[in-house]
């Protein structure tokens, strides 16, 4: 009887190990499918969009600032890139700020009147989306990779925070994050329509922080965005 029983738990286990084994096969093939479809996403379907760009910081606000870098050019550069690469596919853009400036006050609340004049541009708007944009930075140098942030409040949002992070997976190579959830991200909690928080990296990693300076890399980045915003309409309109 022992001998019977332990070949069934050993049948139940090896039938366990197959199933998540499948599983995780599925998921790495779904992923390979969306990262093709999102390569040669048609960027015609651009055309007659309005989308915000946010870029973060500004002004007396640097943001993070690393390795000689301050968190509020990276941001800025990397979105006129964004801008330029979507305008030449037909859609309109909307910044929340095109030059190094900020909407704080003085007082007490002078960072929370900034963010909350980028959320009524952008609830105004009439967009259809917004992308804020945005540098990380942690104590360790080791941490390195773009992150995307999304509210649950819309499905959209989770949607297109998972098409652009595997848009941006290897950003740089090796990146293995994945997108998260945020109840807390004033700009993601208190807009209107559909939008997402890009963290492109870690200015606390000397290497990616020479990265993110580079206009390369940057262009690179702004691409694959757009790819991603090309893919996540197309598939829209499919539905």
């Amino acid at each position: 009887m022992r001998i019977i029983s332990l070949r069934r738990r050993s049948l139940c286990l090896v039938t366990v190990i197959g199933v998540a084994a499948m599983a995780v096969f599925h998921l790495w093939t779904m992923n390979l499918v969306m990262m093709e479809e999102i390569e040669t996403a048609d960027m015609s379907v651009l055309a007659g969009k309005t989308i915000v760009i946010d870029p973060g910081h500004g002004g007396i606000d640097g943001g993070a600032q690393y390795n000689g870098l301050a968190e509020k050019n990276i941001t800025l550069a990397l979105a006129l890139k964004l801008a330029q690469v979507i305008r030449e596919n037909g859609a309109s853009v909307v910044f929340t700020r095109e030059g190094d400036i900020d909407y704080y006050t003085r007082g007490k609340g002078g960072k929370r009147n900034d963010l909350l004049k980028r959320i009524e541009i952008i609830n105004n708007s009439g967009a259809s989306l917004f992308v804020s944009i945005h540098t990380n930075a942690i104590r360790g140098k080791e941490w390195f990779g773009a992150e995307v942030y999304y509210h649950p409040k819309l499905e959209e949002n989770k949607e297109l925070a998972e098409t652009i992070q595997q848009a941006l997976k290897n950003f740089p190579p090796g990146n293995k994050r994945k997108s998260k959830k945020d109840l807390d991200i004033l700009v993601l909690k208190n807009t209107n329509i559909p939008g997402v928080l890009v963290e492109a990296g870690f200015l606390s990693n000397p290497r990616e922080a020479d990265l993110l300076a580079d206009d390369e890399y940057q262009l690179k980045l702004a691409r694959y965005i757009a790819k991603a915003l090309a893919y996540h309409f197309r598939r829209s309109v499919a539905r």
